[in-house]
């Protein structure tokens, strides 16, 4: 569909595109966004799924939502019911179309007003993956269900882009490794501290979720997504969720005595 003018037609009607795809193919980081802007509503919503988050619009959209509709034949061909995907998002976060132009979000990024989107942490956190984390959602990750579309390179780019020319991969590589000699990658030599992750949650990865230090233990909740602990308890919680609550207020309570 991107190859064609009437495919073009097709998924900006279809995705609800706030700008149509450029006919000359050439804004390739164009195309990569729009493929990594879709990949953020799955992430999203398994990301925080089942979450008790109270402010949040999408908070009743779970993978069990997600995935009915990916697999329901009836709904249409694959194209359509990842539109409607798209689409019960957008409805869901009051926006009336998909804004994907890289020049936007380049934008977005280098606007550094107090009253910008970005000024929210968006912005700073971004900074954080080009200089000291790294760890790009990439479509070069297994299982690879988009290609090559948005690489790492990609996301590189963005932080050239966005920050300018000395922001590039040795300046990450110099600052992932800092980081890691700074704070002692996944050995911290750390007392009172608990490390909790869900078995949901993608960022896990990065985590500590066995841990054999008494003074620094871990905790890896089953079937619970990001952060889930800290948001406020539910009755609907599940019960390794509350036990896990119990055993980090106990912990905290015998490190303040």
């Amino acid at each position: 569909m991107l190859h064609s003018p009437l495919g073009h037609q097709n998924l900006n009607q279809k995705f609800k595109l706030c700008d149509p795809i450029d006919p000359s193919g050439t804004k390739r980081n164009d195309i990569s966004n729009l493929y990594e802007t879709l990949a953020n509503n799955f992430a999203e919503v398994v990301q925080y799924n089942k979450d008790n988050r109270q402010s949040s619009k999408t908070k009743n959209y779970t993978i069990d939502t997600i995935c009915n509709i990916l697999v329901n034949e009836s709904r249409g061909i694959p194209v359509d019911r990842l539109a409607e995907v798209n689409n019960l998002l957008l409805q869901a976060n009051d926006e009336k179309c998909l804004d994907y132009k890289y020049s936007k979000m380049i934008d977005e990024l280098r606007n550094i007003s107090w009253n910008s989107v970005m000024a929210q942490g968006g912005r700073q956190w971004f900074y954080q993956t080009c200089t000291e984390f790294g760890f790009f959602q990439t479509s070069t990750a297994r299982p690879n269900l988009f290609s090559e579309t948005f690489p790492v390179d990609f996301f590189i780019q963005q932080c050239t882009d966005a920050f300018g020319p000395r922001y590039n991969i040795h300046l990450l590589e110099k600052g992932v490794e800092r980081t890691n000699l700074l704070y002692g990658g996944l050995h911290l030599s750390v007392t009172n501290v608990v490390y909790v992750h869900g078995t949901i949650d993608p960022w896990h990865a990065l985590g500590i979720t066995n841990s054999s230090n008494i003074q620094a233990p871990s905790i890896y909740i089953n079937g619970t997504a990001h952060c889930a602990d800290m948001y406020p308890a539910s009755v609907d919680d599940l019960p390794q969720l509350k036990l896990a609550r119990e055993q980090i207020g106990k912990l905290i309570s015998k490190w303040l005595e």
